[in-house]
């Protein structure tokens, strides 16, 4: 059987590979008369300690990092043509390759790839400036077109060399730096038209203002990055509180030990199969943590008692979602585990307690606990049985889709347990313990 050629991924690679490196070079050649004229030596010395200058400034936010040298190579486009754009769009690739050792394929294609936005962009300026276009509208247009123009030939490169999805790469440039983007653009358009109508003193204004906003955004990323620490701290404080709860809990009953994160745990990895982002996936765990709460509030009689409980024993056990929903509530702490704490023993069929909600009445967070609760429960050894089998309480699960288990949900879970190593398997129902439970991560 022959493999399946990708037609799209050799286009990539003829691009990246050829086309790119010869029209770089194509365009590097048409520029070296120009770069031979005396009269532009100045003027090729002042734009590459530019851009030597810029390329060890960077202005970074909290989620990129840019240097001016894009409002750079816009500027001598502006006031010179395409070799002077060209100059500095080279010398900025040649100090990239020599920070990153780049291999020498992704040397050649970085070249071709800022070498044709600098063409582009320098033949569309050429063109509004034979039409006649008012240069506040040109120049508006042109920071435009290099802003699509560089991201997306830039992603193209990412897309073959990384293989990430490259229209998702090209949003996420787009996305994470477009407004930084236009700014520094900006100031190399502002920059050029000052030079153009005062000389080249009025570049000193414009790098004082660059290195005013260099330093507000270098403040505002140290200040964002001391306050995302501060967050995270507070976070590790609620889940170790979270923790010990769930260790005083299941401490009460040394039966049940380790009940709480086999719940959370098994919560969890029905949350991530089903594709729920990150921080529901946690809010998951950390309710399975805490769904159990209410039981503080039962007679320890009745929770260890080793025999079959009676009515109004099973009524008052019935009665802990409700107890750990108020005692939460009241507290006014971690609203988001509510659903996990008051509705995990609700049913699809709407027998279940203590509210008897049907279907999707019940939230997902619930129906998701409601499942690795009771395959927990079944597995589980008790002072009055031995746990079943795995197998025999997926077969119970399984019958019960649809009336007591949400079916979608279910069956990811029989899914999943059914893929684990039979060892693994016995090593998390046996665990006790979060730090256990954690080596399975």
């Amino acid at each position: 059987m022959r493999p399946k050629i990708d037609v799209k991924d050799i286009f990539v690679r003829i691009l990246v590979q050829f086309i790119f490196p010869l029209a770089g070079l194509a365009i590097l050649f048409s520029v070296l008369p120009q770069w031979e004229v005396r009269e532009h030596w100045i003027i090729l010395f002042i734009y590459a300690g530019l851009t030597v200058v810029c390329s060890f400034a960077p202005v970074i936010t909290f989620n990129t990092k840019l240097t001016l040298n894009n409002a750079v190579i816009l500027s001598g486009i502006l006031l010179y043509g395409t070799w002077l754009g060209v100059w500095s769009a080279f010398i900025e690739t040649m100090i990239l390759a020599v920070l990153f050792r780049s291999a020498l394929e992704r040397v050649l294609f970085n070249v071709g790839q800022i070498l044709l936005t600098v063409w582009l962009v320098s033949g569309v300026n050429q063109l509004f400036m034979t039409l006649g276009v008012p240069w506040m509208v040109s120049d508006m247009l042109l920071i435009g077109i290099y802003l699509l123009a560089n991201p997306t030939l830039a992603a193209v490169g990412i897309h073959h060399f990384m293989k990430y999805p490259f229209l998702e790469v090209l949003v996420g440039m787009l996305k994470s730096s477009a407004f930084l983007y236009l700014l520094l653009m900006a100031i190399g358009d502002i920059g050029a038209r000052l030079i153009q109508y005062a000389g080249f003193w009025a570049i000193i204004p414009l790098v004082v203002t660059f290195f005013l906003i260099r330093t507000v955004f270098r403040q505002y990323h140290q200040s964002l990055g001391e306050i995302e620490g501060k967050v995270e701290e507070v976070k590790q404080l609620n889940n170790s509180f979270l923790i010990a709860m769930a260790a005083s809990i299941d401490a009460r009953d040394p039966y049940t030990h380790g009940h709480s994160y086999r719940v959370a745990y098994f919560g969890r990895e029905i949350a991530k199969a089903i594709g729920l982002p990150k921080q529901q996936v946690d809010e998951v765990y950390f309710g399975g943590i805490l769904h159990d709460i209410g039981k503080i509030g039962i007679e320890d009689g009745i929770l260890n008692k080793n025999g079959k409980l009676t009515e109004e024993e099973y009524a008052k056990i019935k009665q802990h979602p409700v107890i750990g929903y108020q005692i939460l509530l009241q507290a006014g702490v971690f609203p988001e585990l509510l659903p996990a704490i008051r509705w995990h023993h609700e049913r699809m069929d709407g027998l279940g307690y203590p509210d008897g909600l049907t279907g999707e009445q019940i939230p997902l967070m619930a129906r998701i606990l409601a499942i690795s609760d009771a395959f927990d429960a079944m597995v589980s050894d008790r002072p009055y049985r031995k746990g079943m089998p795995v197998e025999v309480a997926l077969e119970r699960i399984e019958k019960a889709l649809g009336t007591q288990f949400d079916t979608e949900l279910a069956s990811q879970f029989i899914k999943l347990v059914r893929e684990i190593p039979e060892d693994e398997l016995q090593r998390i129902i046996h665990t006790t313990g979060h730090e256990s439970i954690m080596k399975e991560e």
